[in-house]
C-alpha cells in the first residue's frame, strides 16, 4: 500500500531532521532498504538538459489555448511580484532563490516569439495558484517554480501515472500527475530543484505531499519521488509509484526559459 506513512509524519513532525545538510530517510512504505536522501537549505541548480516531464509546447491544451497579451502582463506581473520578495522573503515562504539574477532577463527571454508556450503554461501556474518564482539560472537559462505551500487542493489525491491511475481507478483517486501536468504545459519539478530550493515552512503546521518528476530507474523500481513538509522539516520520499490509498498527494512543477 501506498500512503504517506506514519513513520514519515512522525519524521516530518519530530525535531531530528536538521534544518539544512544531508539525511537519510526511510522513503517507501512496505519496502525495505529504499531510501531517499535529503538535501535542504544547499544552493545548487539543476540540469537544464534533463527534462522527462511535459514540455509546454506539446500539450494538446495550450495549442487551442486563447492567450492575450493582458494574460502576458498578468503572469509576468506575478512572477515580479514572488521575484521582489528578494532571497530573504523566499525563505520565509519556504523556497530558496539564487541572488544576482536580473528579472528584465527573464521578461525578455519569457516575452521571445519563441517562447510563448512557457509564457501560457507561467499563466496557467499563475491562475492555478502556484506561487512560481524564478528560483535559479543555468548557461543563459531560467528555472520558474512553483514554490506554493500546501499541497493545491485541485492536485490532491492524485497517483504518479496512468499506469497507476489505471491500477487503482479514476473512481478512487484524481486523476494522475503526469498527465496532469503535460495538461497544463509544466514539467514535473526535477529532483535537483526539489533539493536545492524546496526548504521549510516557516509555519510548522503546514504540510504538502507532492510528487516531483521521477528517474527512470526510479521508476523501474516501482517508486515516485514526492516532496514532503512538515512540522517545520522537508524531505524527498520514495513511494510506491503504483498503489495508492492516501488523498494527500498531489504534485508540483518547473519551467525552464
Amino acid at each position: 500500500m501506498n500512503s504517506v506513512t506514519p513513520e514519515t509524519r512522525e519524521r516530518l513532525g519530530s525535531n531530528d531532521l536538521p534544518g539544512s545538510g544531508t539525511v537519510e530517510v526511510t522513503g517507501a512504505s512496505n519496502v525495505e532498504g529504499m531510501r531517499s536522501q535529503l538535501h535542504v537549505s544547499v544552493l545548487g541548480v539543476s540540469d537544464p538538459n534533463q527534462n522527462d516531464g511535459a514540455n509546454p509546447a506539446e500539450s494538446t491544451a495550450l495549442q487551442s489555448f486563447e492567450f492575450t497579451p493582458k494574460m502576458a502582463d498578468e503572469a509576468i506581473a506575478a512572477l515580479r511580484a514572488e521575484f521582489d520578495k528578494g532571497a530573504q522573503g523566499a525563505k520565509e515562504a519556504g523556497y530558496l532563490v539564487q541572488e544576482g539574477i536580473a528579472f528584465s532577463a527573464v521578461e525578455a527571454k519569457l516575452r521571445a516569439a519563441e517562447n510563448k508556450p512557457v509564457l501560457v503554461s507561467l499563466y496557467r501556474m499563475v491562475q492555478a495558484g502556484s506561487r512560481p518564482a524564478v528560483v535559479c539560472a543555468e548557461n543563459g537559462r531560467y528555472c520558474i517554480a512553483e514554490t506554493f505551500g500546501r499541497t493545491l487542493a485541485a492536485r490532491a489525491n492524485c497517483v504518479y501515472d496512468k499506469e497507476a491511475e489505471d491500477r487503482v481507478g479514476r473512481d478512487n483517486c484524481n486523476g494522475n500527475a503526469v498527465d496532469q501536468a503535460k495538461e497544463m504545459g509544466v514539467p514535473l519539478m526535477e529532483r535537483s530543484i526539489a533539493d536545492a530550493h524546496l526548504t521549510r515552512f516557516p509555519d510548522a503546521d503546514q504540510y504538502c505531499y507532492d510528487y516531483i518528476q521521477a528517474a527512470e530507474d526510479e521508476l523501474k523500481d516501482g517508486f515516485a519521488p514526492c516532496v514532503c513538509r512538515g512540522g517545520g522539516k522537508a524531505v524527498v520520499v520514495l513511494y510506491v509509484a503504483r498503489d495508492h490509498d492516501d488523498d494527500l498527494q498531489g504534485w508540483r512543477g518547473a519551467l525552464w526559459v
